[in-house]
């Protein structure tokens, strides 16, 4: 006889696959037969219509639960607040803070946590300090989670002042530094060209024995690639190859900076000794290849890549085909051109206004050399 726990683990499964008809199936079928759910029910459901884009509903979910005095907690919460902030919608998941502490539910970490997160994104500053005002009201500090969100957020922005102060603070505050604030740091510091203050920060973070890992690295190699230094990427490269830290993201890097230098061969190189690595191209590797070889007006090239990557069960994207219908357009194969167009809505993947523009330079372009040869 399936108890109350089978039941929370078999509508958690439902809610992670997005299956929220059956998820919900089962949560009125477990109500019916007299078991009694509990947050562990809730709050997969809640996080689970959140996930789906139905946040409206999980909060009426939520509202119902209360009407029926059903018990509430933070996590169910927190679920909610995740739903609002990643729509944008700060002003509804501040209202259901609201809520949750008339109904007796303290904030906690976490929940404020997400509600900086989100406003960070949004760039609020005003809100942002109200925010951490409150927690200090409430007798709470910024986690390590927290501070990094704050110093990622600032160094994306290239506010990197405001980012080491932020990094000071915490610091002072007794907050251990972690790999993902390290690298929240270095990124900021190389984006703004400040690479030799990002390898001095890694250095720190060797002497903290914290290694550094695949995004830091690639932190540091899409500078470097950046700024045509294909040398010092390559020994990145080959330095988190050797430490089995190389991944899909770094390959691409790599091989954009390549292509972009017009180093074509050393790009297929790296796409062909991937798979000796255990690591395996996606649409990103396949069409920034196909974009240098259309570019040059070698179709053939291009269309051969097109056929491995589909060959490898690789599903292209609108930029993919957009790089081949370009590649067509320049070779003057309009014809199949506008048969990628076709087979764009066959894979269900949308034109986008590139994908016309490039058709229609195409078609005039081609239109223009037949009245010269005329």
């Amino acid at each position: 006889m399936p108890n109350e726990v089978t039941y929370n683990v078999l509508i958690e499964g439902y809610c992670r696959d997005g299956n929220m008809v059956k998820a919900f199936e089962l949560f009125s079928e477990m109500v019916e037969k007299g078991l009694v759910p509990d947050t562990y029910t809730y709050r997969p459901l809640i996080s689970g219509l959140c996930s789906v884009g139905r946040v409206s509903e999980a909060k009426e979910f939520m509202d119902g639960l209360h009407r029926d005095q059903r018990k509430l907690n933070e996590m169910c919460y927190s679920a909610l607040l995740h739903g609002y902030c990643k729509e944008g919608k700060i002003e509804d998941a501040l209202s259901a803070c609201r809520d949750m502490v008339e109904r007796g539910i303290d904030m906690d970490l976490v929940c404020y946590g997400i509600l900086i997160d989100g406003t960070l994104k949004r760039h609020d500053t005003r809100r942002l300090l109200d925010l951490l005002k409150e927690m200090n009201d409430q007798g709470l500090s910024p986690d390590n989670v927290i501070y990094t969100s704050m110093i990622d957020a600032n160094g994306k922005t290239g506010n990197l002042r405001e980012a080491f102060g932020l990094w000071d603070i915490m610091i002072g505050e007794g907050c251990i530094p972690n790999v993902v604030t390290y690298t929240a740091l270095i990124n900021g510091l190389c984006k703004a060209g400040f690479i030799d203050k990002a390898e001095l920060l890694c250095k720190e973070m060797l002497v903290s024995n914290l290694l550094p890992n695949q995004i830091t690295y690639g932190c540091f190699i899409d500078r470097v690639t950046k700024e045509g230094n294909m040398e010092k990427a390559v020994d990145l490269h080959n330095a988190i190859v050797t430490g089995v830290l190389a991944n899909t993201v770094t390959y691409n890097i790599l091989i954009r900076g390549f292509c972009k230098l017009g180093r074509l061969e050393e790009a297929m190189e790296l796409l062909d000794g991937m798979a000796d690595n255990g690591i395996f191209p996606d649409c990103i590797t396949y069409s920034t290849i196909i974009y240098e070889h259309s570019r040059r007006g070698s179709l053939h090239e291009a269309i051969r890549l097109w056929d491995s990557m589909l060959n490898k069960g690789i599903m292209p994207d609108t930029l993919a085909y957009n790089f081949l219908i370009y590649g067509c357009c320049v070779a003057g194969e309009l014809n199949k051109a506008f048969e990628l167009r076709d087979d764009m809505f066959r894979r269900g993947v949308k034109p986008n206004k590139a994908t016309h523009d490039t058709l229609v330079r195409g078609t005039r372009l081609k239109y223009s050399y037949s009245n010269i040869d005329k």
